[in-house]
Formats: C-alpha cells, structure tokens, sequence
C-alpha cells in the first residue's frame, strides 16, 4: 500500500507458505504440546481395570514401589497424580519407567503440569513401574492438623492415601480399579470404613473413590458406644491404654447424646499412629479426618490430658459433620464448637479438673483477643474465604472458639438458665429433621438466638464485628463455673 513503506505478499508466497507450515501444525493440533493438561476431556477412554500392585519394603528408609498396568491402552497414555490437583506425588517420586508385555522400554514423557505420557507403540498392555518416597520429613504433611491427607511411612506403619500414591489413568474415570498388597512379614491391611483388608485377594476400589489404607503392624479393638460401636486401631506401643483411649471417646459421645446430639456412631474408627523416628518425641498431637468417618491422630510424647482435649475436639467436629449441614458462612460455628464445646464436654463428664478448664479457657480468651480488631476479618468473612488466607485461618481457629464461649455465656444469662450453646445446636438439629434437608446460612443459625432472647447487638458485635472489647477473664470465668458447677 502506498504511503506504509511495505508491500503486501503476493499470493504465491502466501500458498507456499502454507503449504510449509501446514503439515507441522496439524499434528500439534490433533496431539496438542507437552504443556497440555493430562488427562483432559480428549483423552482416550480406557476399557480395562487399571490394576495397581503395591510393594512395601521392610526397611522405612526404602521407597515405596508401584506397578501400574494397563491393558488395551490408546495409543498416548496420559498418568497423573490426583486429578482435583489437592497433592503433589510427583514431588515424592523418585523413578518412572515403562515397559511393553515384552520388556521393551517405552519413552515417558514429563508434562508440565507435572503428569507423564506414554507412547504406548501399539502394546497389547503397557507396565509403568515407579518408586515413592514415604519417609517422613521433619514437617511431614501427614501430621499437622488442617492439611490434606497425605502418605507417610513411619517406623512399622504406612498411612497410604490415593491421591497421592496411585497414578491416575486418563480415560479411566468410570472405571474400578484394582489394588494387589505385598507387604512385610506380619504386617496388615486395615481400609478406612470397611474393615480389615485380605491381603491374599486384589482389592476393588469402586470408580470416583479414594482408597485410604493403613498397613503394618497395629492392633483393633471394638468398645460399644450409644448407638453404635467404636473401633479402635492403635499402632505398636502407644503411649497409653487402648482402653483409656476408648473410654474417653465413650464419654464424650454419651455427653453429646445426653444433650440432645443424636448422633449414630456406628462407623466410627479411630486411628491412633505414632509419629516416626526422631518425630515420636513430639509432644504435639496432629489430627486429620480421613473419609468422613476415620479420624487419624498422630501421637508422641503428649499426655493423656492433652489428647483427650484433641480426640473430643475431633468427635465434636465428627458429630457437627453428621448432623448440621452447614453452608460455607456458617463454618465458624463448627470451628468454635469443636474447640470450647470438646473443653466443655470433658469437664462435665469429670475428665478436665476445674484447673485444667481455667487454664484452658484463659488461652483461649487470650487467642481470640489477640486475633481480634479491624486487622481482622469477622468470623463470617474468614469462613466465607477461599482458599482460606493466613489471617481467616487464625480466627476461625482462635477467635471463633471464644466467640462461642461468649455466646453460651449470653445464652444462659439471656434465657435465665435454660438455654446454651447445645441447646442451639439441638434445635438446628430438630428444625432440619422436620422438613427437607436445608443448608444452614449463618442468618438460620442465629434465628433461634431471638426466641431465647439473646440481645441484637451481640450477633451484630462479636459474629459480624471484627472487634471483641477486652473483659475481665476471671470475672467471665465465675459465670462460666457456675454456669457448669455440678
């Protein structure tokens, strides 16, 4: 064109051109780049049962192996771990090979988003063999409370989590899958919420589940509870009784349903691990619920004391779960309940001293003031967050359980000594057990609080308020005592 100082290409090099870039560009059109997504919705569909056969060495230092094999796969073989992407395996993996029925080699393909690719060359069946590390750094994942359930092998125990140890076949969504155990002389196999695992027969795990598995060497006990059994699995030497361990979770449950908690625990486990190598020295407790109806603590050094307020604190939580569906801005209440509702649970039950509760509650007070002012989201908003940031995790964590001792307290006063914190709790029970299931919005969980007359401003000041005004402690702890004096 006249005036731009260029002149257009002419209609013979536009043609060449394509001709040129054509034939490269189309099969990156059909296959896409290294970089796609594994296991997108245009992978091939798999017909046959991926099988998985698991090899645990007898010394904790060794890695875990995997043998992944896949019959009839396409023609691109497309591996990943967990496909909500909530772990990463493929950062504890140590070697990835595989192979045709004969033994030839195939090439493995690392994507960017950290799956693989197998150019399966028209094999009737495809082995990918790969090694995990398990071992347990100083700060494993599998022991702090609030973290995705994650694998972790400790001295005579391996705590085996799907998503993280069972590559993920591309196509295979519909599809079960089949898991074969070796294990060490003496060791078992114990699946969360079935049972006792017989490691002579391969194990189905149906399509869309999670296998959760604890191996080695371990003990189960079964102890009655209201409405159901309790089943006990405690791995070698804890540091205390099983059955101090069962009684107090016995406990706890009676006080729950004595208040009107009607919760049936008949699926309950609880998985007693301790921490391995130079972690059994820990003092600290870490806790995880595992599918719902596990709960796994990892225990060291603490007392018996301590654990209890940590195994109450996850029953509460357990109970809430069953019984309440609570939408995501409600989240607060769980939170603060789990905490001061175990402490209160403990002491009426004559588990907790009255010292232990004073020195209890006053940590919590001292929390939830120092995690409250304008800095600081409201309980509502930090529920509301997601993902959850630093400062949201800190006040469900702290201010939400003083936020509920404060209401109990305002409750009791407000209805004359009918009425607290569990009798809110057995009311949301009741209201959602008269109609259709209905998620409880914190709007819901309040409205009760009118009918029993908790004055306006405390919802507006301490539930969507960010700032507590500071108290007397020891004052608030007489009206807590005399509240719950026997």
């Amino acid at each position: 064109m006249p005036g731009n100082g260029r002149r257009g290409m002419s209609p013979f090099w536009i043609a060449l051109l394509i001709g040129v870039c054509l034939p490269a560009v189309l099969p990156q059109l059909a296959h896409g780049s290294s970089g796609e997504t594994a296991g997108s919705s245009a992978a091939a569909p798999i017909t046959a049962t991926p099988g998985y056969t698991i090899t645990i060495p007898p010394d904790p230092g060794q890695p875990v192996e995997i043998v992944l094999t896949i019959a009839s796969p396409p023609p691109r073989l497309e591996l990943f771990f967990d496909p909500a992407g909530r772990s990463g395996g493929q950062q504890r993996l140590e070697a990835i090979s595989a192979h045709r029925g004969d033994g030839t080699v195939l090439p493995v393909e690392r994507l960017a988003n950290g799956g693989f690719r197998v150019d399966t060359q028209g094999a009737a069946a495809v082995t990918v063999t790969y090694r995990l590390n398990l071992s347990p750094s100083l700060w494993s994942p599998a022991t702090w409370p609030g973290r995705e359930l994650a694998s972790v092998r400790g001295d005579d125990v391996v705590w085996l989590v799907g998503r993280d140890t069972l590559l993920h076949v591309a196509g295979a969504d519909q599809r079960p899958k089949e898991v074969r155990l070796h294990l060490p002389a003496g060791w078992r196999a114990y699946q969360g919420g079935v049972g006792l695992v017989d490691v002579q027969r391969p194990l189905s795990v149906a399509s869309g589940e999670e296998p959760l598995l604890l191996l080695g060497r371990f003990e189960i006990s079964r102890y009655p509870v209201p409405g159901g059994q309790l089943t006990l699995v405690v791995s070698a030497n804890p540091p205390w009784e099983p059955g101090q361990l069962a009684w107090s979770v016995q406990v706890v449950l009676e006080r729950l349903m004595s208040k009107g908690i009607r919760v049936s625990p008949a699926d309950l486990t609880l998985v007693v691990l301790r921490y391995p190598g130079a972690l059994r020295l820990n003092p600290l407790i870490g806790s995880q619920l595992a599918g719902g109806h596990t709960i796994v603590h990892w225990v060291g050094t603490g007392t018996l004391t301590w654990w209890r307020k940590h195994a109450a604190r996850d029953v509460v939580a357990w109970a809430l779960e069953r019984t309440l569906r609570l939408a995501p801005d409600a989240r607060w209440l769980q939170a603060g309940m789990a905490e001061y509702g175990a402490l209160t649970l403990l002491f009426d039950t004559g588990l907790l001293t009255v010292d232990d509760m004073y020195q209890s509650l006053r940590a919590l007070h001292s929390n939830g003031l120092h995690y409250s002012g304008p800095a600081w989201p409201s309980v509502v908003a930090a529920a509301l967050e997601s993902p959850p940031s630093h400062a949201g995790e800190r006040v469900l964590a702290f201010r939400a359980p003083l936020v509920t001792m404060l209401l109990d307290l305002q409750l009791h006063a407000a209805s004359g000594g009918t009425a607290d914190v569990f009798d809110l709790w057995a009311r949301l029970v009741a209201a959602q057990q008269e109609g259709p299931p209905v998620t409880l919005f914190t709007a819901a969980v309040l409205a009760p609080l009118a009918e029993l007359g908790l004055p306006a401003d405390f919802t507006q000041n301490y539930i969507y308020g960010t700032r507590l005004p500071p108290a007397d402690f020891d004052r608030l702890f007489e009206q807590w005592f005399e509240q719950h004096a026997r």
